[in-house]
C-alpha cells in the first residue's frame, strides 16, 4: 500500500497553509524590501539575502503545489534555515566566513582559467592575492589532500548540515528534509509514493496532497523563522505581526484532524 494511502488528510490543510505563507509574504514584502544594509554588517548582508531568497522560493512552493517537486523547493528552504540560524549563533565570526567565501570562488574560477590559458586580467590577479592575505585563512583546510587547493569545498568547513540539526533541533532534519530528500535523489520510497498499479500498467501521479502539506508547512515555518531573524536584526518592529501570524495558526491547525498523521507540528 503507499504510504500516503495510510492517513486521512484534512481537505482545509493545504488551502489553509497556502493562505498562511502569502501572509508571511505579504509581512516580509512591506517590511524588508527597502532595508538598509552596512557594508560592514556581513550578517546583516546574510540576512537580507536569505530572507529575498526564501521570499523566493515560497513563491515558487506555491506556484507549485500539488506537484511533489514543491518539497524540492521546501527542502533547500530548510537548507537556508538552518544556516541562518546556525551562523546567528556566532554572527560575526560565521557571516564573515560565509561572505569571504567568494574570494575562494574568485581564486578558483582565476586559477581555472589560467590552467585552460585563457588569460586573466593581472590588476584582478592582484585584488584576488591581497584579499587571501586577508581571509584566505578561515577558509584554509588545516592538513590539505591536494596542495594545488588548500581549501575547504564551501563556506561551512567541516560543519554538515545534520550537524547544524544537532544543534538547533532535528525536527525538520528528520522528517519533511529526509523525506524530500528521497525524491532529491531518485529513492525507492519517493518514486514507489507516486505509482499506481492496473493491471499489467503503471501509471505515475505527480501531485500529493501529502506533499503539498509538508511542503508547506515547512516553507511557512522558514520563512516566519527567517523573518524574525530579520526582524531582530534590522529592529523592523513587526513583533506583534509575527506573533499574531503564530496564534492564528496554532488556533486553526490544532482544530484539523490528522488521523495519527506523522507530520510535525514545529510552528512552537
Amino acid at each position: 500500500m503507499p504510504s500516503q494511502e495510510l492517513f486521512v488528510r484534512d481537505p482545509r490543510e493545504v488551502p489553509f497553509l497556502s493562505d498562511q505563507v502569502r501572509k508571511v509574504l505579504a509581512l516580509a514584502d512591506r517590511s524588508a524590501r527597502d532595508v538598509p544594509l552596512k557594508e560592514e554588517d556581513d550578517f546583516g548582508f546574510m540576512t537580507a539575502l536569505f530572507l529575498y531568497k526564501q521570499m523566493q522560493h515560497a513563491q515558487s512552493v506555491l506556484s507549485l503545489i500539488p506537484r511533489r517537486d514543491c518539497g524540492l523547493i521546501a527542502r533547500t528552504m530548510i537548507e537556508g534555515l538552518y544556516q541562518l540560524l546556525w551562523t546567528s549563533q556566532e554572527a560575526k565570526e560565521r557571516a564573515k566566513r560565509w561572505r569571504s567565501f567568494s574570494i575562494i570562488e574568485d581564486w578558483r574560477l582565476i586559477q581555472g582559467r589560467l590552467r585552460e590559458g585563457i588569460p586573466v586580467p593581472e590588476p584582478e590577479v592582484l585584488r584576488n592575492a591581497a584579499a587571501l592575505k586577508e581571509v584566505g585563512d578561515l577558509h584554509r583546510v588545516n592538513k590539505p589532500k591536494n596542495s594545488a587547493d588548500p581549501y575547504h569545498q564551501n563556506w561551512r568547513g567541516a560543519t554538515q548540515l545534520s550537524n547544524m540539526a544537532d544543534s538547533l533541533g532535528r525536527e525538520l532534519y528528520d522528517l519533511p528534509y529526509d523525506e524530500f530528500s528521497d525524491w532529491e535523489h531518485w529513492g525507492v520510497r519517493g518514486i514507489g509514493d507516486s505509482i499506481s498499479r492496473h493491471g499489467e500498467h503503471i501509471t505515475i501521479n505527480p501531485d500529493s496532497d501529502r506533499v503539498a502539506g509538508q511542503s508547506l508547512l515547512a516553507a511557512l515555518q522558514c520563512l516566519l523563522q527567517t523573518l524574525e531573524v530579520a526582524n531582530a536584526q534590522f529592529s523592523l518592529g513587526i513583533t506583534g505581526n509575527i506573533e499574531a501570524l503564530y496564534e492564528e495558526f496554532r488556533g486553526t491547525i490544532d482544530s484539523f484532524y490528522y488521523n495519527g498523521l506523522p507530520t510535525p507540528n514545529p510552528l512552537r
